[in-house]
């Protein structure tokens, strides 16, 4: 603040100098009396009033530099781009086993624009490219426990439903009732899945899977993700379709609409 303090009080004095400056220089070709002694001596005095009003305008430019450098300095830098590869190993995936493309979500349970995304736009992708093995789907979690506080839990009941081997279904079930997320509520859900209920209790009770998805979040930082949802569109290795290890392509920021997506893939697609 002190920064921004100091720039603004300097751009003004050299505002204000300008405007003597210019006064002082009109004051200077005004003509003048040659006998008159007491006129050359206050055009003699003008002169080294400009002189002096120059030098401090130059050093307050010079002052105003220093401040412009400081503050670039002080500026965020620019955003890293999102590294070659990442890994999806351990985590669920549906769609084409073999896939070349892959599409990794980012998500919170308890994120508005995910629920939306999870309505409008998942069952057309779902339609056109996972369920016809075109494309690979993971999901990654990212619980942004700060604004919603409930979403990290949700995230560790659908991580002890996979345990189940039950996670789509927890997933969905849960972005189904998004404001039903209370321990009984998800409890409640994993009844209706068909779960172990005690045995999905005992793990959500005990943090058995707090890990995993605190190397979601870990993840998620890694790439630069600010925000839920997120899509990284990426690419096997031809040679080796199930190595965990994805070449990125691109990000997909936010509930985007299906043609979005659809371009995206599409072009992904492509470039087998």
């Amino acid at each position: 603040m002190a920064i921004f303090q100091t720039v603004t009080r300097t751009v003004i004095s050299l505002a204000l100098l300008s405007t003597v400056l210019q006064s002082l220089a009109i004051a200077q070709t005004a003509p003048a009396d040659k006998s008159d002694k007491k006129g050359n001596k206050e055009q003699q005095e003008i002169k080294q009033e400009l002189r002096e009003l120059r030098q401090g305008q130059e050093e307050l430019r010079r002052e105003l530099d220093e401040l412009k450098q400081m503050l670039a300095a002080l500026q965020p830098g620019r955003k890293p781009g999102p590294p070659e590869k990442i890994s999806i190993a351990s985590r669920p995936a549906r769609g084409g086993e073999n896939a070349r493309v892959v599409v990794v979500e980012f998500s919170d349970y308890q994120c508005p624009f995910c629920a939306l995304f999870f309505r409008q736009t998942l069952p057309q992708l779902d339609q056109e490219y996972i369920k016809t093995g075109k494309i690979k789907y993971v999901f990654n979690n990212v619980p942004l426990d700060q604004i919603h506080p409930a979403a990290f839990k949700a995230a560790e009941a659908a991580e002890c439903a996979g345990d189940q081997s039950k996670f789509w279904e927890m997933h969905d079930k849960i972005f189904t009732n998004p404001r039903s997320l209370a321990q009984t509520d998800l409890a409640g859900h994993a009844k209706a899945i068909g779960l172990d209920v005690p045995q999905f209790s005992q793990c959500l009770a005990s943090g058995k899977n707090s890990a995993t998805v605190k190397a979601g979040l870990d993840l998620a930082e890694k790439i630069g993700v600010d925000g839920t949802p997120t899509f990284v569109v990426a690419l096997t290795d031809p040679k080796n379709p199930r190595d965990p290890n994805i070449k990125v392509l691109g990000i997909i920021s936010g509930a985007q609409p299906f043609s979005v997506f659809k371009s995206a893939l599409d072009k992904a697609l492509a470039t087998q």
